[in-house]
């Protein structure tokens, strides 16, 4: 059952929920887009009769601002300096590992771009190859940045750096478009392929690695709410759950259960 949201939706619901049973789950685009968070919730909700919760996609950067403002319950992010600040504010209930994907670059299969993210990056730059970048905040956004750091490079101005300004399942569309490569995340990108010509055209690489928290937000309209269903996550149910839909949608481990912190 479909249940993304958009913000605006959010502050109606907090009206009509009032210490109610709804939860309201804030999330990056990566794991909304991916189908992975929807479903996983679907089976939340079957185990728990009575219990309904909302999922709204943004950017973590606008994520974690709902959360500032205590305009969600829950927070599915995947940018960790963001994260650190959020916490360091004293804004956190609970902090704890989720998830972990992948980021992979990909491109046209005729580009030539290949081999580890600077190789690719710099190969790019010297050949003026269109790349769409999302520009929006997000964590794959945060992502990228860094990587171009690493690569030694600035893209900003230049001609072939498109901004979207958007979430990862419509930037992928715009560089399917353009012949471009993007840096997506591996599960938005497998749910949005079979509409694609762009294919995974990066090396794995540690730095790829893209790692998901659950922040229970401590002003949170539904706290106790936020807690249970994020216990359920990091539960062994929650865990078995998530396997399963990780088989469904892409027929392999896509979000690997994060090790909990010691």
């Amino acid at each position: 059952m479909k249940r993304t949201l958009v913000a605006a939706v959010i502050a109606v619901l907090l009206v009509g929920c009032a210490g109610g049973d709804r939860v309201i789950v804030a999330a990056g685009t990566t794991v909304v887009d991916s189908g992975f968070l929807d479903a996983v919730i679907d089976i939340y909700e079957s185990e728990h009769p009575g219990v309904e919760v909302s999922i709204v996609g943004d950017a973590t950067s606008r994520v974690l601002e709902l959360g500032r403002r205590g305009s969600a319950d829950l927070l599915i992010t995947h940018a960790p300096d963001q994260e650190r600040q959020f916490v360091d504010d004293g804004l956190a209930y609970r902090y704890a590992p989720f998830v972990d994907s992948r980021f992979v670059i990909v491109a046209p299969p005729d580009s030539g771009l290949v081999g580890s993210p600077e190789q690719i990056l710099r190969t790019i730059a010297r050949r003026s190859f269109t790349f769409v970048t999302r520009a929006d905040g997000s964590g794959t956004n945060a992502k990228e940045i860094e990587l171009w750091k690493d690569a030694g490079i600035d893209p900003a101005g230049r001609s072939w750096y498109l901004e979207t300004g958007q979430g990862m399942g419509f930037t992928l569309q715009v560089a399917d478009q353009r012949n471009a490569a993007t840096l997506a995340e591996l599960g938005a990108y497998l749910a949005a392929a079979p509409a694609l010509s762009l294919v995974p055209v990066s090396s794995d690489d540690p730095r790829l690695v893209n790692p998901y928290h659950l922040i229970v937000v401590a002003h949170a309209p539904n706290r106790r709410g936020a807690a249970d269903l994020a216990e359920w996550l990091l539960s062994p149910d929650g865990r078995a759950a998530e396997k399963r839909v990780d088989q469904e949608l892409f027929g392999t481990i896509v979000y690997e259960p994060a090790d909990p912190k010691p």
